[in-house]
């Protein structure tokens, strides 16, 4: 019987996911850096497969990773706009800690940009855009039945692209992607908090149903959503 993968045997395995994910042919420097590196490196912070802290080496992962170091140095620069690397001059890249205060900004600008979002979506709404609500929500089922928290929180990163695509506001859709790393790495430290997730579930299916009904409701109850979210990070991490 083999045992658990090595975290270096686990990144080389989501960077070969990467590298086998078809993609367009592009002539830019930096396009491993785009569809490979940034988001092998950013799952890998996310899931705390690199933990923070950790020292980054630009050798060591550009052959593990299958590629030269121009793509890893573009994805440093990339990871540390995301807020998910520190970059110290004539020192090294480390995995950035998260602190209160993070936790606090980007629930904030969290708050500003999804409840926005949920507005529009409710205006916009229409029967299509109700059975992908109604998808994204029945998958979520699917992982709280199954008391699988990681893949409850893909589930909530579909839910909020699908509120995303019909809110249909390029400029508000780019300002999201540029949190999405930190989002990701704090919902899936909010969700280690014991309960967290069923109540997550239940907050987000009222959220969806004020939504079906374009019901400008669905403001308030993104904004309860993320304080408690906020709240819940912030016990985790003490």
């Amino acid at each position: 019987m083999t045992g658990r993968p090595t975290p270096d045997e686990q990144l080389v395995a989501i960077a070969t996911r990467y590298h086998a994910t078809p993609r367009r042919e592009v002539s830019v420097p930096d396009a491993l850096s785009d569809t490979v590196v940034v988001p092998t490196l950013r799952e890998a912070i996310v899931g705390n497969l690199l933990t923070p802290g950790s020292r980054l080496l630009e050798i060591q992962l550009a052959k593990q990773l299958g590629v030269s170091r121009t793509p890893v140095r573009e994805a440093f620069a990339q990871l540390e706009r995301e807020g998910l690397v520190t970059i110290v001059a004539r020192v090294g890249v480390f995995v950035r800690e998260v602190t209160v205060r993070d936790v606090d900004e980007i629930y904030t600008v969290r708050a500003a940009l999804e409840g926005l979002a949920v507005a529009l979506a409710a205006q916009n709404i229409n029967d299509i855009g109700r059975a992908r609500l109604n998808q994204a929500v029945d998958t979520m089922q699917l992982k709280v039945d199954a008391a699988d928290p990681i893949a409850y929180v893909q589930g909530l990163d579909a839910f909020y692209a699908t509120v995303m695509s019909l809110a249909d506001n390029s400029v508000l859709h780019r300002t999201h992607d540029s949190l999405l790393g930190p989002v990701r790495r704090l919902r899936r430290i909010a969700m280690s908090r014991e309960g967290r997730m069923a109540a997550s579930f239940e907050q987000t299916v009222k959220i969806r149903d004020a939504l079906i009904r374009g019901d400008l409701a669905c403001v308030d109850l993104m904004r309860e959503q993320l304080a408690n979210a906020c709240k819940a990070a912030k016990d985790v991490l003490g």
